[in-house]
C-alpha cells in the first residue's frame, strides 16, 4: 500500500514469496489499515511491543514496518526515539482534505463511468452496514466500514496511478477521522446515497460532486475543531494539532 519504490520480497526457489516476506506484508498491511481506518489518532505513541502482541508476531516484522512508515513520513520520531502518529496544523489539515477532494473525486468519476450492478449492490450493502454501526454506537466500526465503502469504489476505478496516491492520503488523514465522530450530522451517509444514485446512472460528474461533498463536510468540520480551543475530551487533542 505504501507509495514507495521498494524491491519485492525475496522468493523461494519455486517463485513464491517467502514466509518471512508474507508475514512482513501482513504486518505492514495491518498497521496501514489501522491508520487509514482511524484506529490510531494524531499524537498517539506507537508501541512496537504492543503492536507485536496484538498482531501475534515477533518484534522484527513490526520494527521493519514502522521503519518503512517512518521513512514515508506517515509516522514521526521524537527526540527520545519513540514513534508517534504526527499532529498537523489546521493549514496542513485543510490542504490534505482539499487534495483528497480532487484526487478521490476523480476516482469516483472514473468508477462511475464504468459502474456495474454488482458494484452498486456491494456499496449499498456496505452503506447499510455503516448505518447499522452508527445506530449501535460502534464508532470503531463506523470508521472501518466507511474505509471499506470508499476503497471498494476506488478500486473499481482501476487506476494504477490514483490508488497509491489515495492510499498515501488516507494514511495521513485516517487518524484524524476519529474526531469527526463527535459531529451529529456527518455520518447520515447522505453523500454516500447521492453517490450511489450517480453510480446507477453512470454519471461521472455527479459522482465526483457527491464525493467532493462527502470529503468536504468532514474536512470543514475537522479544521473548525482544530482551530477552536478545547479544554478537555478527545477534541482537545485535535485542537493541539499545531503544537
Amino acid at each position: 500500500m505504501l507509495p514507495m519504490n521498494e524491491a519485492p520480497d525475496a522468493a523461494d526457489d519455486d517463485g513464491t514469496t517467502s514466509g518471512r516476506g508474507k508475514m512482513q506484508d501482513r504486518v505492514l498491511a495491518s498497521i496501514q489499515y489501522g491508520l487509514m481506518s482511524g484506529l490510531f489518532v494524531p499524537g498517539q505513541a506507537v508501541s512496537l511491543r504492543k503492536l507485536a502482541s496484538s498482531l501475534g508476531t515477533s518484534a522484527m516484522p513490526v520494527r521493519e514496518s514502522l521503519s518503512r512508515l517512518l521513512a514515508a513520513n506517515v509516522l514521526e520520531e521524537l527526540p527520545n526515539r519513540s514513534l508517534r502518529v504526527p499532529r498537523m496544523s489546521s493549514g496542513t489539515l485543510k490542504e490534505l482534505f482539499e487534495v483528497r477532494i480532487r484526487i478521490e473525486g476523480l476516482a469516483a468519476r472514473m468508477a462511475a463511468e464504468k459502474a456495474v450492478p454488482q458494484l452498486i449492490d456491494s456499496l449499498t450493502a456496505i452503506n447499510r452496514d455503516l448505518q447499522a454501526e452508527h445506530r449501535d454506537g460502534n464508532m470503531a466500526g463506523v470508521l472501518q466500514v466507511n474505509q471499506r465503502f470508499h476503497f471498494t469504489l476506488y478500486h473499481h476505478a482501476e487506476s494504477d496511478i490514483l490508488m497509491p496516491i489515495i492510499e498515501a492520503l488516507w494514511l495521513r488523514s485516517g487518524p484524524t477521522m476519529y474526531f469527526s465522530l463527535n459531529s451529529p450530522n456527518l455520518w447520515d451517509t447522505s453523500s454516500h446515497i447521492e453517490l450511489l444514485a450517480a453510480l446507477s446512472l453512470r454519471d461521472g460528474a455527479a459522482a465526483e460532486l457527491a464525493m467532493a461533498q462527502d470529503i468536504r463536510k468532514t474536512g470543514t468540520y475537522l479544521v473548525e475543531q482544530a482551530t477552536s480551543p478545547q479544554a478537555t475530551g478527545p477534541l482537545a487533542q485535535l485542537g493541539r494539532l499545531g503544537l
